[in-house]
This record gives structure tokens, C-alpha cells and sequence, in this order.
């Protein structure tokens, strides 16, 4: 095992980015004190496959509502940096307010403010999204200017009309109160914003079929081209891999990344990537299961084309992104594993 490297607080480790970033935490050596709502969780986590042989350097810190004031005071002690990881999906409800952007702010706002009465906290890491970029009518409307870490929406709507557009604008008011909070309180730790593209990439949490279509976020959508799913809606092309996240997360906890910063993550970001292309890459490195069916193809997933300027980012962590290619053929090779474990 790695040399113990101190304590992170990370929250949202049950979910599909949280879990691979709980892992890659544990696998360099840090004790994760992993905040989960109900008591149950922790055994769940402890015992997963890929968790045990670290459960002695997992702890737990049991809080049921995330939006209590106050509710991290007493789960920082000793602990070095937080990775805040959970927030509200894109879920449909009868208010979007009350259901999606309230808790995203002040759940992270919260955070923040627990921190502060922390002394052993050098950073707090969140992650945001890259859809804070723009607002959600650019959808309709895409430019072709190059955006960048800098770029923020300023004047994100509450009056949504769709949960996804009320995720947008949860995650733009929660990166603007994330830095008016450091703006006010100068606290004496530094934070550190992650903005990933669209996260693909295999679920470390799945062990069936079932557990990728009812757990990871839009597995099928993502993947509805190799699947033979006709979309009819667009998706932006800027994808990243749910490793890359993930490392960038753990990584970001280091001093020798910049503090205080925003940084994006998308693979071929230069260009983006068109979506069906998937199709040529199960084709190149499944064709056994192309041509048996077991991979229907057929499938369509539009692609709006969005310029983004990650540079800066592989440059600050010192590592390249994972391609989409590579990213495909581990999705649909985890895909044809539980597929031949159900047999």
C-alpha cells in the first residue's frame, strides 16, 4: 500500500464519478473519510469488490441531509482537503428550485463554510461542469468561438422549464457562489474547480447488466449509436473519461497543481468528437461481437459541435486526457464482460 498521505472528506463516493474517485483515493494512499446519508451505505462500500482490500483506510461520516447548516462542522477533524463530488442529478420534479439548483448551492456553500472552522483543510475540490460555461439556449444556438476556463454564464435562469435545463443553472449558480464565498471569507485553504464534459467511460460500481442500465448516468443514451438507438436530440461532443475525472480530482489536492483555479476536461477538445463515431471503433475492436448482434449498431446520437480550450488543464496536472476511442472500447468492453457473466 501506498504511504499514508493524510485524510480527504469526499462526498458523492456512492455515485459514478464519486466511486472511481473514492478508489483512485484510496489506491494512492489517503484514508477517505466518505460522507454517505443512511448507516447502511458504509457496509455496501466496504464490502464492493473493488473496495475491501483498502476498507482499513475507509471512514465513514454519516450525514443525512446535506443541507443542514453546519452538518460538516464535526466530520472535518484532521482532514487535509475535501473532494465534494455530490450533487442533485438531473431528475424530473414539481419544483426544480426546491429539488435541484437550492441543494447544489447551498450544499456546497455550505461546505465552504465548514472549512473555514477547519485549520487542517489546505483545499477544497468541487466538481462543477462545463455546462456553466453557456447558458442552455445555446443549445439552440451555437457559436463557434472557443471557450475556455475563464468563461463563465452570468445570469443563470431559476425560471426552467425541464430538469436538465434547472441542472445547468444549478451548476452555474453553485461555481458563481463558490467563488463570491472565496471572494468574501478569504479562508486559508484554496479551491480548486473541476469542469468535465460529458462523463463516459466504464462504472467501477457495476457488476450486471442491470446495474449499468438502472446506475450510471445515461448509459444507454451515451452509447445509443453502438446500441441502435435513434436520438433525436443533439449532445454536445465534448467528452470525458470517468477516469480522467476522476484523477483530475485526487490529483487536484496536490500543491503542485494551481490553486484557486477553474479547470476543464474534455478529450479531443480541440476538434470535439461526433458522437456516431463510436460506431467505427466497436467495428475496428469488437467485430466478432458487430457481427453476431450482440452489438447492434444502427444507432444515431446528433452531435452539436462546442469548441473548448483544455490546455491549460493537461498542462497544470501534467497528463494527457484519455481518447474517446479508448474510452468506447473500455465502456463496451465492461459491457461484453457482464453480458458473458450472465450466460
Amino acid at each position: 500500500m501506498a504511504q499514508d498521505k493524510g485524510v480527504l472528506l469526499i462526498t458523492g463516493a456512492t455515485g459514478f464519478v464519486g466511486f472511481k474517485t473514492l478508489l483512485l483515493a484510496l489506491e494512492a494512499g489517503y484514508t477517505v473519510r466518505s460522507v454517505i446519508r443512511r448507516s447502511e451505505q458504509a457496509e455496501k462500500l466496504k464490502s464492493h469488490p473493488k473496495i475491501v482490500q483498502y476498507a482499513s483506510q475507509l471512514e465513514f461520516a454519516v450525514v443525512p441531509d446535506l443541507m443542514t447548516p453546519g452538518a460538516f462542522d464535526d466530520k472535518l477533524e484532521n482532514v487535509v482537503a475535501i473532494l465534494h463530488l455530490a450533487s442533485p442529478l438531473a431528475v424530473e420534479s414539481d419544483d426544480y428550485n426546491r429539488d435541484i439548483i437550492d441543494p447544489a448551492v447551498q450544499i456546497c456553500t455550505s461546505i465552504l463554510l465548514s472549512a473555514t472552522k477547519a485549520p487542517s483543510i489546505k483545499r477544497v475540490v468541487v466538481t462543477s461542469s462545463m455546462v456553466t460555461l453557456i447558458p442552455f439556449e445555446w443549445l439552440a444556438n451555437p457559436d463557434e468561438r472557443v471557450y475556455t476556463a475563464a468563461d463563465i454564464n452570468p445570469n443563470p435562469t431559476r425560471d426552467v422549464s425541464s430538469a436538465m435545463e434547472a441542472y445547468w443553472t444549478s451548476k452555474a449558480l453553485a461555481r458563481i457562489a463558490a467563488h463570491e464565498f472565496m471572494k468574501t471569507h478569504k479562508p486559508h485553504f484554496d479551491l480548486v474547480q473541476i469542469l468535465p464534459g460529458v462523463i463516459n467511460g466504464a462504472d467501477d460500481r457495476a457488476t450486471s447488466i442491470l446495474d449499468l442500465k438502472e446506475n450510471t448516468p445515461l448509459w444507454e443514451l451515451k452509447l445509443s449509436p453502438i446500441l441502435g438507438a435513434k436520438q433525436p436530440y443533439p449532445m454536445v461532443g465534448v467528452p470525458i473519461d470517468v477516469s480522467d475525472v476522476a484523477r483530475a480530482h485526487v490529483d487536484a489536492v496536490s500543491d503542485s497543481v494551481l490553486g484557486n483555479k477553474d479547470y476543464l476536461l474534455a478529450t479531443g477538445y480541440s476538434e470535439g468528437v461526433v458522437w456516431d463515431s463510436m460506431i467505427d471503433v466497436v467495428q475496428r475492436v469488437f467485430p466478432d461481437e458487430c457481427r453476431n448482434g450482440r452489438l447492434p449498431l444502427g444507432g444515431t446520437l446528433p452531435t452539436t459541435k462546442w469548441a473548448v480550450d483544455c490546455g491549460e488543464t493537461e498542462t497544470a496536472f501534467g497528463w494527457k486526457f484519455r481518447s474517446f476511442e479508448d474510452t468506447i472500447e473500455r465502456s463496451i468492453g465492461q459491457y461484453i464482460s457482464l453480458l458473458d457473466a450472465q450466460r
